[in-house]
């Protein structure tokens, strides 16, 4: 089986929320860190972590993480319009 890389961050934290998310609808997934730092001050490190699916579910793991950011994109943008509108009145 052949894994492919279906996101990459450099905030390990980041990798495992969304692992966990691909996870929860039953796509298979591993971790692969590149990342190189000092142990425990890990913020300046060099490289990314990167979520690997069978080649197979790239395409679907691909999609809802597509889906995830759209979604946050769209609260964020309402939270945003909330604030002006409150700072408005």
């Amino acid at each position: 089986m052949i894994w492919e890389p279906c996101y990459a961050t450099p905030v390990e934290a980041e990798a495992y929320v969304v692992k966990g998310f691909l996870e929860h609808y039953g796509v298979p997934c591993l971790l692969e860190n590149d990342r190189f730092g000092a142990q425990p001050l890990t913020f300046c490190a060099l490289g990314q972590v990167k979520i690997l699916v069978p080649g197979d579910w790239l395409r679907v793991a691909r999609g809802l993480i597509d889906g995830r950011e759209k979604r946050a994109l769209r609260m964020k943008s309402t939270r945003l319009q909330g604030q002006d509108d409150a700072t408005e009145e």
